[in-house]
């Protein structure tokens, strides 16, 4: 088989099987190909992402803080306000240092 009926046979075939003629059907399978790229595109992380810290850059932790009973206006001190103190959120009454996760 030479190789110039091998490509007509194959032109046929995308015309056989698609109904489209093969420049339609090249023209569909670009406009596919960058409409994937595009929408996958969406889906990547950004590359301007704030990355995590890296180990030199992470200070250590400083010990717990050990409150016991802790009224509202306690807690209010340790808002972040006061970078020397821990900083302290509280979810259903569970109080949690989060100092490591400062700006």
């Amino acid at each position: 088989m030479e190789f110039s009926s091998f490509h007509s046979i194959s032109w046929e075939a995308i015309v056989v099987y698609t109904g489209l003629s093969p420049a339609t059907f090249f023209k569909l399978l670009a406009l596919l190909f960058a409409a994937y790229h595009v929408l996958s595109g969406l889906f990547r992380p950004s590359k301007t992402h704030n990355h995590p810290r890296s180990l030199e850059e992470m200070q250590p932790l400083s010990p717990p803080v050990q409150l016991g009973e802790i009224t509202p206006e306690e807690l209010k001190q340790y808002d972040g306000s006061d970078p020397k103190k821990a900083l302290l959120m509280a979810i259903k009454c569970q109080i949690y240092d989060v100092s490591q996760s400062r700006c």
